[in-house]
Order: structure tokens, then sequence, then C-alpha cells
């Protein structure tokens, strides 16, 4: 075994196959073919180019493993999880190496591993190592990756990496893409050499197992030498590198502190499964003509869901005559997610128990599906919460412009964590505050969890701590002011079942016993006509 392969095993480059791996069925090599064996011998290793001709079937196979184990991240696919369309028209020549690359990097099993489940960063520094067989070189161009990514979707940013220059002049039309920062390629500089070892880790994991944070924004943004991280098992087994006498401690192996599950998870490594979402592109719900009674009671499930916060509802916490009305097509989504807004259920969880903050920043998350964007935003629903009253404010939300643009009269409201053209990033932390996690129910936590945020345009405290929450026997009133204050509150009163309101009422009230003040209020049909601090 040569010394330059007994360095890559150390640094967790070992492959199984021998070399770079070419198929062509034109028995020839490709034109734009650049790689050959003088280019091999100038990049400084003794690997020869295997090329084989199109009617030898176990280079055909050869080609076809190698193609998976770089592209899929040497994760090997299940029979059933294999391009098998894509292999055959390989096999018949029908097309060349890189359109079946392009093929495979496009399938869902491609997709769901290093796309919907990885951060975008992390996305664009595999999309390079695994098509381009290198890290990422700087951070101009992670960002230009991202930014085709956002504009035209993940389809787009697999074609600009296999339709680039940089692609074509490497690797040609049939040359099976492979790892080369390796091999210490003239022109490139010794820091590709450190961050593809970062990427790699070692040679016998996959690139799920890592998990779904990028391994070099850091660096790339701050400029600093990468630490070169070799596997524990290499110091077990291995007695330094290559005979070059550098002690077996050398090197720091690779810890890590938690595990996602590998491949035995069913969203691994998902970033957003942290911050209980489930994953990135939530699933929606639409009414359909002919849509069957499973179809139907999925979606009521679904409405009560996201509308309810995720709640445990017995039988007589449902509206069942909404759901009557829904099944026999009389109310169309949006009516049914009004409806139980409006329901007594909706009104005793969310608006008699929660301080107001609290009320509005979860009557964004149910119909409209985010956090609050502005302080201005919020006051304005207090306004009509105070003004106008309940119904009001529920119907505010419904009647939007938003609601409709977003989700129409059909679909069920979703949470929308993906992020979208002009969202800021405070407003995805924010976002991520009011999730909490997807075995928590809204109707937990009394206080408001994005008041000091809101008010002070500043990262709220607790957008990455989601497995925490405040129980609601030790909730504040949901103020930034001292609980020690006191207010008057204003009330055009009427008694319950009446149809009079009376003359006006005042309250003298601490602020510690406002949210409770104000459920009384409302319970009573009192109409607020001001709330003033007593000096």
């Amino acid at each position: 075994m040569s010394n330059y392969r007994s360095q890559a095993q150390v640094f967790g480059a070992g492959q199984l196959i021998d070399g770079p791996i070419s198929y062509s069925r034109r028995r020839t090599r490709s034109e734009e073919a650049a790689v050959t064996n003088d280019s091999f011998r100038n990049q400084g290793t003794s690997q020869a180019l295997d090329q084989f001709s199109g009617d030898d079937e176990t280079s055909l196979a050869m080609a076809i493993k190698a193609a998976y184990r770089q592209v899929f991240g040497n994760v090997q696919p299940m029979e059933s999880e294999r391009s098998e369309s894509a292999e055959s028209r390989l096999r018949n020549g029908d097309i060349t190496v890189r359109e079946f690359v392009r093929i495979i990097a496009k399938s869902d099993f491609y997709r769901s591993r290093y796309f919907d489940a990885v951060a975008p960063h992390r996305a664009v520094e595999l999309n390079v190592k695994h098509l381009l067989g290198r890290a990422p070189s700087a951070e101009a161009e992670v960002t230009a990756q991202v930014s085709v990514m956002a504009q035209g979707g993940f389809d787009a940013a697999i074609d600009s990496l296999v339709d680039s220059d940089e692609y074509l002049q490497t690797f040609g039309e049939d040359t099976v893409p492979y790892p080369r920062s390796w091999t210490s390629e003239v022109g490139m500089p010794q820091a590709s050499f450190n961050r593809i070892a970062a990427l790699e880790q070692n040679f016998a994991g996959s690139d799920t197992a890592i998990g779904g944070s990028s391994q070099l924004l850091e660096n790339l943004t701050q400029g600093y030498t990468l630490m070169i991280k070799v596997p524990s098992q290499v110091h077990r087994s291995g007695s330094g590198i290559g005979g070059g006498g550098v002690a077996r401690n050398a090197f720091t192996p690779v810890k890590r502190n938690t595990a996602d599950g590998g491949d035995s998870a069913p969203l691994r490594g998902d970033l957003y499964v942290g911050f209980g979402l489930g994953q990135r592109e939530q699933e929606t719900y639409e009414r359909c003509p002919g849509d069957s009674t499973d179809q139907i009671n999925a979606l009521i499930r679904a409405t009560y869901r996201q509308v309810m916060g995720n709640p445990h509802l017995m039988e007589s916490e449902r509206s069942v005559t909404a759901e009557s009305k829904f099944t026999e097509g009389t109310l169309s989504t949006r009516e049914f997610v009004r409806a139980i807004g409006l329901s007594a259920e909706y009104s005793r969880r969310f608006f008699e128990s929660n301080a107001p903050y609290r009320f509005v920043e979860l009557n964004f998350k149910h119909f409209l599906g985010r956090a609050p964007i502005s302080q201005a935003e919020v006051s304005e629903h207090i306004q009509i919460l105070a003004n106008e009253g309940y119904e009001a404010e529920i119907n505010s939300y419904l009647d939007g412009a938003e609601y409709q643009q977003s989700f129409g009269e059909n679909t069920v409201p979703f949470q929308r964590i993906s992020t979208e053209d002009g969202r800021s990033q405070l407003a995805f932390n924010r976002h991520l505050s009011l999730a909490q996690g997807f075995a928590a129910s809204d109707s937990i936590q009394s206080a408001s969890s994005l008041v000091a945020s809101v008010a002070t345009n500043s990262v709220p405290s607790n957008w990455n701590s989601t497995t925490q929450r405040s129980n609601r026997i030790g909730a504040t009133a949901g103020t930034t002011e001292a609980t020690g204050k006191r207010f008057r509150i204003v009330v055009q009163a009427q008694s319950a079942g009446g149809r009079q309101r009376t003359a006006n009422a005042s309250y003298l009230v601490s602020g510690k016993d406002m949210t409770s003040q104000l459920g009384y209020i409302h319970r009573r049909g009192g109409r607020i006509v001001s709330i003033t601090e007593v000096i």
C-alpha cells in the first residue's frame, strides 16, 4: 500500500474503490473528461483512472456503486430506494454518467437526507462535497448557493453544480465524482484539505450521521484554520501517519456529544425537529371535491391540531355542529376554522385564561401560522380586542388579505416555518419561540413568550430552548411592567344574560391581578373603555 493511501486512510479518506471510475457506452472517453493518468500524476497520486467498456457488466456495476457511494454520502440505499430506471438508461447508453449523477442527486432519497433534514448551509456544503468532490472554498460560494436554493429550489441547486464548468472540466460526461481535496490538487489551498477532512470525519460513517448543522459555517465566516480531527479508531489500530514519525495522539479524536439516531430515525438529523417543528416543510391539508370520509376526518383533525394548539380534546369539547356542516360541504375550510376560533372552548383555553399579549400571539400562530412581526402589529390587535371584542379579534385574522393569500378558502392553516422572501431572521426566531415542541400544547402556558422581544425588537430569550416551558402556576401576567403597579380599568358594564349596558364602572387592580380581572370582565360581557396606570 502506498504512503499516499496510508495518509488518506488516517484522515478518513479511505475508499472501497481503488480509483476514480469512468463509464461510457461509446467505448471512448468523452472529449470533455479532464481526469487522466497524467493529471493524477501532477496531483501527486499514484492512482490510475479506470476506464471501462460499455459491454462490461461488472464495470457498469462498479460505476453505479461508486456514484451511489459518492452522491449519497456513503449511505447504501436499499433495493427499493435505488433509481432503477436511471440505472437501466445508463446501461442502454441513453444517458451519461453525469446525467445519472444528476438524477440520483434529485431523487427523494437524496432530498430527504440532504435538503429537507438539514440546515441550508449544511445542504450547500454537502452538495458541493457530493457533486464537486471538495468542500466550499469561501462563504461567498455558500451564500451564492443558498440564494440559488431560495430562488430556484432544490432542483436548481443541483443543476447549478452538475452543469457548472468546474464539474465538466473535472469529471466530464463519463467520470463519477470523487473526493478531490485529498490529493492536494494544483492550485487548491491547504485550507480545502482541512475542510474536506472536517466534512468527511471518518471513512466508515455516513454524512447523515454527522447531523443537520453546518460543519464549516464558522470557519468560512471567520477564516481561522481548522484543526484536523482523526477518528478515534485510528488511534487504536494505527501506529502513526504514513510512517512519518508523528505521535499517535498528535490529533484529537472526533467526539460527538449528541447522537441523532443516524439512518434509524425517521427524521434524521433534522434541525427543525430540535425546535419542535417536526420538519421544515410543514404538511398541508386542503379540501378537494370528492374527498372520502377518511380524508375529511383527517382535515378535521388537522384543523383542531392547528387552531387549538395541539390539544387533546374530549368529545364534549369539539364543535360537533361545525364538523357536521363541514362534512356536508356547507362550510368551507376557512369557515370551519372560524367556527372553532369562535367556539366556547377556544375562548376558555386562550382568551379567558391568558394574558392579552399571549392571546394575541397565539392567534397569530393558530390562524396565520407565524409569530407577530412588530409591536405595532400586536398593539393593533390589542385595540381590536379591547374596543370591538373577542369575535372581532378572531375575524380580523380570517378576513384579512394575508390569510386569503396564504391559505385561501380550502387549506387548513399551517406553521409557515420556511424562510420566506423578505422575512427577517428575528421573525424566524420568534416563531421558534412560539413552537415550543411538537408534543406540547399551547394551553399550558399563559404568559406571553414574545412581549419583551416584540417591545424591544430583540431576539426572544427562549427561542432555542423549546424543551423548557413556564408552568401556568408560576406564570406572570404577561406584562413587562412591575407587578406592584396599580391600574384603573374603566368598563361599560353588562350583566350576564342582559341586553342593556349600564353606566361605566371602574376597577382598581394591581399588575399581578390584571389577567384575572380582564377575564372576569370579558366573561361578564363588559366592554373595556380604557386602562390607565395610577401613579
